[in-house]
């Protein structure tokens, strides 16, 4: 059946989708388990950095199980529409405070590498292999979906990749800015940590902020009224913190600062 298990380190927490025998494909009682996750997530306020996985290291995710896309009985059909369970599972990964590293072993497909592209930073494996077939299932992917993409990799790639269904390699996923790094397989795991480590040890209201603030400008350039009135209050709440105190206090006496969030 397949389901969602979490491992906390720290400030670093591990969301692991766990459906091994299907590549690490996602079932509609996963979608709502991945949401209710990093719902939750959003909420501890200890965090500072999520990685996720696929179990093993041999996916990261095939997408959403193929059989279970016409059984109208358990609302399967529903992850094709504009308003479905799957964009309701991806905004709430997109919209956790902090950021979201997508750990990528293996093939990375249809509705899976959408959800790593709903990450912050993907960090693949040198064996990875990306593609998106929905033109070979006969589907029109959803409008919400391909503007992920075209806001990843451009109008031009995103027509490339979808309209030849053609699976691609880390390289050129990393050479058209599908993922941020690719590395030795094995030297994966040691990577992506490092880098949660790095991001943890930073200001978590400068992180939560400047993540926030790019979703703000994504949704629209020039801000409207509120986005900068919002904007503003990011900034301020971080000129007022102590934070900002510890960091400048940090530099002075040539130390690591010791952020607290506050």
């Amino acid at each position: 059946m397949g389901r969602i298990d979490t491992v906390r380190d720290g400030a670093v927490v591990t969301v692991v989708i766990s459906n091994p025998r299907k590549k690490n494909a996602l079932t509609m009682g996963m979608l709502k388990e991945l949401r209710t996750v990093f719902q939750q997530l959003n909420e501890e306020r200890d965090l500072r950095c999520v990685v996720l996985r696929g179990e093993g290291d041999e996916a990261f995710c095939a997408g959403y199980d193929i059989n279970a896309i016409p059984s109208k009985e358990d609302g399967g059909e529903q992850v094709l529409l504009s308003s479905n369970p799957f964009d309701d599972m991806i905004r709430a990964v997109e919209s956790v405070r902090i950021p979201v590293i997508a750990m990528i072993h293996g093939p990375a497909f249809g509705g899976g590498l959408e959800l790593a592209c709903a990450c912050d930073l993907r960090i693949a494996s040198e064996r990875a292999v990306f593609g998106m077939t929905p033109a070979r299932l006969g589907i029109i992917y959803r409008p919400a979906g391909l503007m992920r993409f075209i806001n990843i990799i451009g109008v031009p790639y995103t027509k490339e990749l979808f309209y030849t269904a053609r699976p691609i390699g880390s390289k050129r996923a990393e050479d058209i800015g599908l993922v941020n790094r690719v590395v030795p397989h094995e030297e994966l795991e040691a990577v992506v940590y490092e880098t949660a480590r790095e991001i943890s040890e930073n200001a978590p209201l400068s992180i939560a902020g400047t993540k926030r603030m790019i979703s703000l400008c994504l949704q629209s350039w020039p801000l409207t009224e509120d986005q900068v009135k919002e904007a503003d209050e990011l900034i301020r709440t971080c000129m007022e913190s102590d934070d900002l105190v510890e960091g400048k206090r940090a530099f002075r006496e040539k130390r690591k600062p010791r952020f607290r969030g506050e």
